[in-house]
């Protein structure tokens, strides 16, 4: 219901909300919001498996990794942000904006450093993240946006996994999990030039080193989740160290099954099998 509006006549308080003709009769207006793309009277309900929207990447050195949110960002997306450091102090507090939210925070034993943190976009959030990477000589950041998330679920620890691999030339992926799956591969190397993902698990964003350089790369991609490992990502030369985080991008079941194309462990047809 629009706010309603009163005006005092002299004597009494007087309703003048204002109103809408729909062809046939006066109405109470439909409160709107703008979610940066179009006019909208609630959120779109969240599906099973939140589709990928857009990235923005960069490879920076300094103490702080400035960058922007996909620009055709709409209120209700969950926006992803991956920060990979090469070395640094452990800070309490690296994601300097937006305000308020959380990352976690993985060193690994290489003294590599991932960050992730995961929230729902609104326009009081920004158009910036901002990484402390104070000691970093190298830092690779991305943000993500994916759309149709169920917000009410999400995470303050998205990442459900991660490992790491020293001495490799292929990242063995983990299982994924319900919903959207995403994989974040980072490398240390000064010779990788590219990387081949697993049928079914698509590229999105990545961000290399500078080669010669021995330097941190950062890789994404995602699934739908199976439970099973899609493979692994091949790389195109031995790195000094991998890891990879799995993060859940929360969706909501609609009580149906799913087909997965390819998923050869948790979607076999059966002879009274029909696909919609």
């Amino acid at each position: 219901m629009a706010n309603q509006v009163l005006i005092y006549d002299g004597k009494t308080w007087v309703d003048r909300t204002p109103q809408v003709f729909d062809g046939s009769t006066w109405r109470a207006a439909t409160p709107l919001y703008w979610d940066g793309a179009e006019w909208r009277t609630g959120a779109p309900p969240p599906r099973e498996f939140p589709s990928y929207a857009g990235n923005a990447s960069s490879l920076v050195s300094g103490d702080v990794a400035e960058l922007p949110v996909p620009a055709d960002v709409r209120t209700g997306d969950l926006v992803v942000s991956v920060c990979a450091q090469q070395g640094g102090a452990a800070l309490p507090s690296p994601l300097l904006a937006p305000a308020g939210v959380l990352p976690t925070v993985y060193t690994l034993r290489s003294g590599v450093r991932l960050l992730v943190a995961v929230w729902p976009w609104e326009p009081s959030r920004g158009a910036t993240t901002v990484w402390d990477t104070a000691g970093s000589t190298t830092t690779a950041v991305m943000n993500l946006l994916y759309r149709g998330g169920d917000t009410a679920s999400v995470s303050l620890t998205p990442v459900v996994g991660i490992t790491e691999h020293p001495g490799v030339n292929q990242v063995p992926l983990d299982a994924s999990q319900d919903y959207t799956t995403l994989y974040a591969v980072l490398t240390v190397s000064d010779t990788l030039t590219g990387a081949a993902w697993p049928d079914g698990v698509i590229p999105r964003a990545q961000r290399l080193g500078r080669f010669g350089a021995q330097q941190i790369s950062l890789m994404t991609a995602d699934t739908p989740g199976a439970g099973a490992s899609p493979g692994a990502l091949r790389l195109d030369t031995t790195v000094e160290t991998a890891a990879v985080a799995v993060i859940t991008i929360p969706g909501r079941s609609d009580g149906r099954p799913t087909w997965i194309l390819g998923d050869d462990r948790a979607s076999v047809l059966g002879t009274t099998t029909y696909l919609e």
